[in-house]
């Protein structure tokens, strides 16, 4: 190790102190990532949050940033810094293996994605990716391709999904900083589950090629130990790009300067059927009390919405069929059980159904506008459980059937409406595990969910 910081504080610090540490010569990015590479291959909780790591790139581009920050040429806060890649996005030269079996023949891919194109022009050292479910389909933790990943804080329990890599990586202290996915709450549930800090922006904000079948529905994100992790982070997804032609909206749309005091709703359940668990519940209306008692004006909101899971659900199998349907037999049938029973049943729906349910998600996200009228932020709980042991979608029973949505019906509403959403730790419940606060803004107007999200961390007292 060239720097005279050890390999544990290394592991703890967040992007500005190893930025800091960077600077004044005290450790440097190859220092960095020999740590990480040590306690990623140790992994002795058996976390499996990796399905591709490349340390030989990841050392040229931890050597080419130890040179610029030793010249005083560093790029900005995220040089050096590592960061994984979820296993739904391309990386040039790498397998997108998507959580299948069914992609093993795939060749790598011929360029980098948008998101890891602007990583790497900030200097990120972009090392490996991260397991997801298969194609993302849902908010477990395991796939067929790299099978289960562990929750870091109770090994028994899931990280979430489909973002389940990159939540355990920064949960198990393997790196401060991946890159997600988030179609129904894929960033914001993992992150909740585990302790994190999960931000899925404004759909676009952050550029996302090739589209997929879940495209109008599908937001990168970002998962930190802090918000102020989160907010570096974000700073640099700040070009769109002609690969996505969402991504090429203005970027000014932000509350700063207002003068008024925020208008916060809050609502317990969203109308989703799914009930909060008994500590879900308490921690969130302590975490009212509290924001109350700071001087926060508080509103309860009746968003006029109805549960859409079932119209949500119907929609999902139609974009798993529409993943799928140009695909040979003998391919599809390389896919997993579940996700081939998905298949099925998009194969056989009809279009009265499905135009009922495209008019159901209309009302949800018209509904969802309306709220937002009369409120700048909206607050709910990030998930109606804490993490459930692993291969099962809640912590207390209930479920029944694979439609996750009926199960996790706080966070997929937002993508729906494009919304940014982001989850923050707010508390422990049962088994001593976390709980997430989601924090819901106006499309466009991410930096205010962020400047409230590292104001109420603060005000929490959340360890990152």
């Amino acid at each position: 190790m060239s720097g005279s910081v050890d390999s544990a504080d290394i592991l703890a610090m967040d992007i500005a102190q190893l930025s800091q540490q960077y600077g004044s010569g005290a450790c440097s990015p190859v220092d960095t990532l020999d740590a990480m590479r040590s306690a990623i291959e140790s992994d002795t909780q058996g976390i499996n949050a990796f399905c591709h790591l490349v340390w030989p790139a990841a050392l040229q581009a931890a050597q080419a940033s130890e040179k610029r920050h030793r010249a005083g040429q560093a790029l900005g806060p995220l040089d050096g810094v590592p960061v994984s890649i979820k296993d739904l996005t391309q990386v040039a030269g790498w397998p997108t293996r998507c959580g299948s079996l069914a992609t093993q023949d795939d060749p790598p891919a011929p360029v980098d994605a948008p998101s890891v194109v602007q990583l790497r022009a900030a200097g990120a050292v972009v090392f490996g990716k991260t397991t997801t479910t298969e194609f993302g389909w849902t908010v477990l933790s395991e796939n067929p391709y790299s099978g289960l990943t562990r929750n870091p804080l109770n090994n028994a329990h899931s990280a979430g999904g489909s973002s389940s890599g990159a939540a355990a990586q920064v949960a198990a202290g393997w790196g401060p900083l991946a890159l997600g996915s988030d179609a129904g709450g894929s960033v914001r549930i993992p992150a909740s589950y585990c302790g994190l800090v999960g931000f899925k922006p404004t759909f676009g904000l952050i550029p996302a090629a090739p589209a997929s079948a879940f495209a109008e529905f599908a937001h990168q994100g970002v998962l930190t130990r802090s918000m102020q992790d989160c907010i570096t982070a974000m700073s640099v997804f700040s070009k769109g790009d002609p690969r996505d032609p969402s991504s090429l909206f203005s970027r000014s749309g932000s509350a700063d300067g207002q003068e008024r005091p925020l208008r916060i709703g809050w609502s317990r359940t969203l109308g989703a059927a799914q009930l909060p668990d008994a500590d879900v519940a308490a921690a969130f209306e302590h975490t009212l009390a509290r924001l109350s008692a700071a001087g926060y004006q508080l509103e309860e909101v009746a968003p006029g919405i109805e549960d859409a899971c079932a119209a949500m659900w119907t929609i999902w199998c139609s974009r798993v069929f529409e993943s799928f349907q140009a695909w040979p037999p003998s391919r599809r049938e390389l896919l997993g059980d579940k996700l081939r029973g998905l298949y099925r049943a998009g194969e056989q729906l009809g279009m009265a159904e499905l135009a009922a349910s495209q008019t159901r998600l209309r009302a949800l996200g018209t509904a969802l506008a309306r709220t937002f009228c009369d409120i700048d932020v909206l607050l709910t709980p990030s998930t109606p459980s804490v993490a459930p042991p692993a291969g099962r979608y809640l912590a207390n029973g209930n479920e029944s059937g694979e439609n996750w949505f009926a199960m996790n019906g706080y966070a997929y509403p937002f993508n729906v409406s494009q919304q940014p959403a982001l989850s923050i730790p707010m508390g422990l419940g049962g088994q001593g595990l976390p709980v997430g606060l989601q924090i819901v803004g106006r499309k466009y107007h991410d930096k205010q969910v962020l400047q409230l999200g590292s104001a109420l961390e603060s005000l929490l007292e959340v360890s990152p």
